[in-house]
């Protein structure tokens, strides 16, 4: 089953985040989270995880919710179906031996866009390997092109509506430094900020 947004007549959107990249900004990105409250679905690189079990520790501690992000992050719709499976199930594995949770939900890597179903064979793998769920997203605000972190609020607000599930990543300062203001955002329309799997059964 993939889902791209939650239901619009909810009162409450999902922060989903892609974790990779440098440890010192995830953990200032946990930093601000915490301070604010804030439980994310987090799509966890199956190399980050292996790196940095302690980050990953304080995810779980945290209270965020752990889901898988392929393995080593290629372009998943351009592997084969055994490259696929093995970036599943590896990226699997490593979240069940580290956070003690494979999670429940599982976004490719590398799509086009977070809105167009993937093919019947990336559901079907998912599924073999224990996930049901394939998140996708409506909100992009393509942080991970460092547009700065004015931008990067400006285009969730812009996007952002009642069920949204928002596409953000660790790894970036410009994300760390615009979201105070994407939760200011969420504040003023009314829409509390929870997991996928909060939006998608709450």
């Amino acid at each position: 089953m993939f889902v791209s947004s939650g239901p619009r007549t909810k009162t409450e959107a999902a922060l989903t985040f892609h974790v990779s990249g440098d440890r010192a900004l995830a953990a200032r990105m946990l930093d601000v989270l915490q301070s604010h409250q804030v439980v994310v679905t987090a799509f966890l690189v199956g190399t980050f995880v292996d790196q940095n079990p302690d980050v990953v520790a304080r995810i779980v501690s945290d209270g965020h919710e752990i889901a898988n992000h392929t393995y080593t992050h290629l372009t998943f719709p351009s592997l084969s179906p055994t490259d696929m499976q093995v970036e599943v199930t590896k990226c699997r594995d490593s979240l069940q031996r580290v956070a003690g949770t494979a999670g429940q939900l599982f976004r490719p890597s590398g799509t086009a866009n977070g809105t167009d179903p993937p093919a019947s064979t990336v559901l079907d793998l998912a599924g073999n390997a224990g996930y049901h769920r394939v998140v996708g997203f409506d909100v992009d605000p393509a942080d991970y092109q460092d547009p700065g972190a004015s931008v990067i609020a400006q285009r969730t607000a812009a996007m952002l509506q009642p069920g949204s599930i928002v596409s953000l990543h660790f790894g970036h300062q410009g994300t760390i430094d615009a979201l105070p203001a994407i939760l200011a955002t969420l504040d003023r329309r009314g829409l509390r900020p929870v997991s996928v799997t909060q939006l998608l059964t709450g």
